[in-house]
């Protein structure tokens, strides 16, 4: 597979996408590996672990706008999408009427055009990096965390960091 280096004008590289003759001629994201638009590390698919298909860096978590909903890979913006905090996967309700919530997310927010996203975090990413998104998305402008929510995302809020921690790192054993 050949990768592209050509800068888009943007402040974004399509380093990690080909075309598709197929789909209309849109960018999508390569299955193989790819250099992240914003640290330029190498990623490598872990199918392992569950991420043989991967929309994020695990180094540095940011991403590209690529989608307009999860995976159609639709999108004409293509400029990169900077993680800005963390929330659940909310599945409904359980049969006592308490929501259920399942995967940590993590919430990215487009560099060119502003649109929300949120992206499963994957078991390969950078654990303290999740951990200083969290920090950073507690102190966000009032504006910025009003804009996430119209969006219909709900950030973790400072008293999610212990089950945040056990999400991360599993339960903690003590004595």
């Amino acid at each position: 597979m050949r990768y592209h280096d050509d800068y888009d004008g943007r402040k974004s590289f399509r380093t990690a996408h080909k075309r598709d003759k197929h789909k209309n001629n849109r960018w999508h994201a390569a299955d193989g590996e790819f250099r992240c638009s914003n640290c330029r590390q190498m990623v490598f698919p872990t199918p392992e672990m569950g991420t043989a298909h991967r929309n994020h860096c695990p180094h540095c978590l940011h991403s590209l706008h690529v989608d307009t909903r999860p995976g159609n890979r639709a999108s004409d913006c293509h400029a990169r999408m900077a993680p800005v905090g963390l929330t659940w996967k909310r599945n409904g309700v359980d049969k006592y009427g308490r929501e259920r919530i399942s995967d940590l997310m993590l919430v990215h927010a487009c560099l060119g055009c502003g649109t929300i996203n949120i992206n499963r975090i994957a078991a390969d990413d950078d654990c303290e990096k999740i951990l200083a998104v969290f920090e950073t998305s507690l102190a966000m402008e009032e504006g910025k965390r009003q804009r996430i929510e119209c969006a219909g995302v709900a950030l973790l809020e400072a008293d999610d960091v212990g089950l945040l921690h056990r999400s991360l790192f599993g339960a903690v054993m003590t004595k």
